[in-house]
């Protein structure tokens, strides 16, 4: 059973009140992996967040932190293997979503190498569509073409092991 917090982002994701562009990518029991919500800006952005609401790593329990590692060298593993980028980046935050939820987010071979220029990048992108500059949102088809790439590249993953 799942626990869940009204006006969590996460949480309606989770419990599918709410839907990621492209869909659900992969889930187990303790974590689900979807597109960042839209606007999609940025190819390859994933979220992997924990099913359940919980706001602090050191709050999992021991089940949800032994399958945390498998669940992002995957997610991580399709990400590469479908966008092939210089690096992958993971990271959490979780200040303005207060949930547990990675980042992944793929550096394009042409960018800077740096988490730093991934961010500003993202922001900028993030910023400039909200304020109507439409330049670099992806289109639904494109979402949902890589993101059943992504879903078919996690499902080979699991069911080799890993």
């Amino acid at each position: 059973m799942h626990e869940f917090v009204l006006g969590c982002l996460s949480c309606d994701i989770v419990a599918g009140k709410r839907m990621e562009p492209g869909g659900v990518l992969y889930e187990d029991n303790y974590w689900h992996v979807g597109t960042a919500i839209g606007p999609v800006v940025w190819p390859g952005f994933l979220i992997v967040k924990l099913k359940r609401h919980c706001e602090h790593v050191g709050e999992l329990s021991q089940d949800e932190a032994a399958s945390l590692g498998p669940a992002l060298h995957d997610t991580c593993a399709a990400v590469t293997s479908v966008f092939k980028p210089a690096k992958v980046y993971v990271c959490s935050f979780g200040d303005g979503v207060k949930h547990i939820h990675f980042w992944v987010l793929p550096r394009p071979q042409q960018m800077r190498p740096g988490m730093h220029w991934v961010i500003l990048n993202l922001d900028v992108r993030l910023t400039l569509t909200r304020l109507g500059i439409k330049r670099w949102v992806r289109h639904d088809e494109e979402v949902v073409a890589w993101a059943e790439q992504l879903r078919r590249q996690l499902r080979e993953l699991r069911m080799l092991g890993g």
